[in-house]
């Protein structure tokens, strides 16, 4: 049987959406990932924003045991380029945060999935392998996210940069979100990358398939954006 094919799926949604057609509240969330077989069942829920930030608050409560966040950064725009993040005042924020956030998550019996990007503090694999061996034991984990560690200049090197990200976060990531890649107009002034869905875009298709079924076990869920479920499974071989 294909690995792929038995692989447990989930499908990024948008909160508010949900939150409409199941006539709730408005979420304290942006997306929520959700089962796409069986019984609806939620894995993770997003937050935005930026945790380094004066007033970044996240609800304890929130619905599902996993949250996903941005490790963030120093700069005053979410994805703005800021050296001063991967430096000593950035990672000793960065510490600052996680101890100040552990006690809540570990009361409340949830998990904080921190989502990598490159204009973060955790940008590399380097550092999301550092997270997980000095906090082994707490309530953080890492989301597996290649299309956020790429830069724009990372681009003719894709192979090898996601070679690398799978062989080392692969085997230990709560999740891997698949997604794929492209320029804008902006890219150039930028240097940032826009998301969209798997087969889309720039990345080589059938090495991240392969890298995913090498490397990441089989009861690691993947996530998917919204849309077009079918091609994007179909892309990954599934």
């Amino acid at each position: 049987m294909n690995a792929m094919a038995t692989r447990p799926f989930h499908l990024l949604h948008d909160a508010r959406a949900l939150a409409r057609m199941l006539a709730v509240e408005m979420p304290c969330c942006t997306h929520v990932a959700m089962s796409t077989e069986g019984a609806p069942s939620a894995f993770a829920a997003f937050v935005e924003g930026n945790p380094l930030a004066e007033g970044w608050l996240v609800d304890a409560e929130i619905p599902t045991p996993r949250i996903v966040a941005w490790s963030g950064t120093l700069a005053e725009g979410l994805f703005d380029d800021e050296p001063r993040t991967w430096m000593k005042s950035g990672h000793e924020r960065f510490a600052a945060f996680l101890d100040g956030i552990a006690p809540s998550l570990e009361q409340h019996r949830r998990r904080l999935c921190l989502r990598p990007h490159h204009r973060h503090v955790l940008g590399d694999v380097h550092g999301c392998a550092r997270l997980l061996r000095e906090r082994a034991g707490g309530p953080f984990e890492v989301l597996l996210s290649p299309a956020d560690m790429l830069a724009a200049a990372m681009l003719p090197q894709a192979e090898d940069h996601l070679v690398r990200m799978f062989a080392h976060l692969g085997p230990m990531a709560a999740a891997v979100l698949v997604a794929d890649v492209r320029e804008t107009p902006a890219t150039p002034e930028t240097g940032l990358l826009e998301m969209v869905r798997f087969g889309e875009g720039r990345l080589p298709h059938a090495l991240v398939a392969r890298l995913l079924a090498d490397h990441v076990p089989a009861e690691t869920p993947v996530i998917l954006l919204p849309g077009s479920v079918d091609a994007q499974r179909t892309a990954l071989g599934a």
